[in-house]
């Protein structure tokens, strides 16, 4: 019961926008299971990464992929990933959990709805308008991509987001993707070799951004803001 009513109140807390609440009832699961299964382990407060990578490679180990306590603990994962700017790892993590949960548990199981939900938070692209000092969802490119389409702007309350909700095209130029985003390098003429090439935004100055690609092999780079496009979609 108790598993069930911290399951429902994830899906529930994820719908409001109340991800401090989701994360204490995930790990208030995390410990529910650990219990029933005769297991302890011990938790790091200060590295909820290092803790959940644990979490999770031991339950995959014991139970499987499709197990639900292995779904919650690869969410957990993936949440903990996420809040640390790694956009990518995160969202290919939660696509996969989502999915095995989908064909295995079906649509309506908790889990599926959980990583369903969490994997529509993390694909939100945010993005810092700078002639409005505002944050916005970043929609689409057009005008040969030049221009970004980018409704918000986003705050904390869902019911304000909705009455003052715009829709605005704007110059590339004004849109920065927030910490976190995936994005493609283009047009770079001396590192020509990063030119399509996929990593996430982790930090920022002056107009350009640290990016840390996918690909093994490849180090961190600084890349100007105008050689940077925003992927809506992993593939």
């Amino acid at each position: 019961e108790a598993l069930e009513y911290f399951g429902s109140a994830i899906y529930l807390l994820q719908m409001l926008g109340d991800e401090m609440n989701v994360l204490s009832a995930k790990k208030n699961i995390a410990k529910i299971e650990a219990k029933f299964n005769g297991d302890e382990i011990p938790h790091d407060e200060g590295n909820d990464l290092a803790f959940s990578q644990r979490q999770y490679k031991y339950w995959l180990g014991k139970l499987g992929e499709q197990h639900p306590i292995t779904i919650r603990r690869g969410e957990m994962l993936a949440h903990a990933l996420y809040c640390l700017n790694q956009g990518i790892a995160a969202e290919r993590l939660l696509m996969k959990l989502a999915a095995i949960s989908r064909q295995v548990h079906g649509p309506t199981h908790n889990c599926t709805l959980s990583a369903t939900a969490a994997l529509k938070d993390v694909k939100e692209r945010r993005v810092f308008i700078d002639s409005r000092k505002q944050w916005f969802q970043a929609l689409r490119y057009e005008n040969e991509g030049l221009s970004c389409v980018v409704r918000g702007p986003v705050v904390d309350s869902m019911q304000e987001q909705e009455e003052n909700m715009l829709t605005l095209s704007l110059p590339i130029t004004d849109v920065f993707p927030g910490p976190g985003t995936p994005v493609v390098c283009q047009g770079l003429i001396e590192r020509a070799h990063l030119n399509g090439k996929i990593g996430d935004t982790r930090g920022f100055n002056k107009g350009k951004f640290e990016v840390h690609f996918e690909e093994v092999g490849f180090e961190p780079a600084i890349i100007r803001h105008e050689n940077l496009r925003i992927l809506f979609e992993l593939t």
